[in-house]
């Protein structure tokens, strides 16, 4: 290659580079005029072949049903939602859009929908919950409306709780007077779950009721022998005494309930649970017995439709987060504690 540009003659050359450059020119250039603004005509008929050009729709393939015309000729802009969805970043009660609860899922859905284009997380994920908690959806909105949940709720912040409430207590109640190593660890881990799920509207404190020696050591105890009778005239014989109680029945291998602390305190009852040795099996088991506790709860006490029943295979963690609502979190606080409280 080298040697072939060493045999181009420089006279040669100069000439061909001037014709690459003034052929085109006089082709195609010369003629043309870059200074001369375009009259008012020439305008406009530039102004129409681009209006013509952006509004036709491009296509990859003809219309071939009478849906695809329908969309084609369809408004990009949507219509504003049934229900009012006010200021999207404005702050909004905990019960924010149940009035609206009337109006169906599907419209709640629309709402959502609408606030989260507008950035209103907020409120947003206030309308996702009333789908679930105040209205009758169907299995295709309900799984939209979880979906909508487990999406906001890792963007808003956690309620603000009130201060006067008082921790709720989970006690975990067990036959042993050893309880098993790994249960109090796992009790406080569950705790602290079940609180980070209610979105801080609930605080939970760990205790493990242990059975009481005291009680089973005076039941081991011999009863004393009868004194015997003096002598004398007899008596009449007295009214034999009442049988004592029966015992009580035996504790399962493991109890749970939750229930304010104090005397007079509420409890949502016990439930009876397993009590795996495998410390895994074992904290599935009593976030699966916290569900079931809070769900009962809601459904005894308010009128909010409680969270659907976990199926064998359901991950309790995310169901405590997304079936059970703030709202709902909120009225299970409610109705443990104290009617006295201030």
């Amino acid at each position: 290659m080298l040697a072939l540009v060493r045999r181009v003659p420089v006279l040669a050359v100069i000439p061909l580079t001037i014709g690459v450059i003034a052929v085109p020119w006089w082709a195609w250039t010369k003629s043309m005029d870059f200074t001369t603004p375009p009259s008012e005509a020439q305008l406009r008929r530039i102004r129409a072949d681009a209006a013509a050009a952006l509004s036709k729709p491009q296509r990859d393939k003809p219309l071939n049903s009478g849906e695809d015309l329908q969309r084609e000729v369809q408004s990009p802009i949507k219509p504003p939602p049934v229900i009012d969805p006010g200021d999207p970043h404005a702050p909004a009660p905990l019960d924010a859009f149940r009035d609206n609860a009337d109006k169906g899922a599907k419209a709640l859905i629309e709402l959502a929908v609408h606030l989260e284009e507008q950035s209103g997380n907020a409120r947003a994920l206030l309308a996702w919950e009333r789908v679930l908690d105040s209205c009758k959806p169907d299995d295709s909105q309900r799984a939209a409306a979880l979906a909508g949940i487990q999406r906001l709720r890792p963007s808003v912040a956690p309620w603000a709780a009130d201060p006067l409430t008082k921790p709720l207590v989970l006690e975990a109640a067990v036959n042993q007077p050893t309880p098993p190593p790994a249960l109090e660890a796992l009790l406080g881990e569950v705790a602290r779950i079940t609180a980070n799920s209610s979105a801080g509207l609930v605080k939970f404190v760990p205790r493990v009721d242990l059975p009481d020696q005291q009680k089973e050591k005076e039941k081991a105890k011999p009863k004393p022998k009868p004194k015997p009778k003096p002598k004398g005239k007899e008596k009449v014989p007295a009214e034999p005494p009442a049988p004592p109680p029966p015992p009580p029945p035996p504790r399962p291998p493991l109890s749970l309930q939750i229930l304010a602390d104090g005397e007079s305190s509420a409890s949502t009852g016990m439930i009876e649970l397993t009590l795996p040795e495998d410390p895994t099996e074992l904290r599935r088991e009593i976030l699966r017995g916290v569900y079931r506790l809070v769900a009962s709860q809601i459904a005894a006490t308010t009128e909010l439709n409680p969270p659907d029943p976990l199926a064998e295979t359901d991950d309790p963690v995310p169901a405590l987060s997304a079936r059970i609502t703030r709202l709902c979190w909120a009225d299970f606080g409610k109705s443990l504690q104290p009617a006295d409280r201030p």
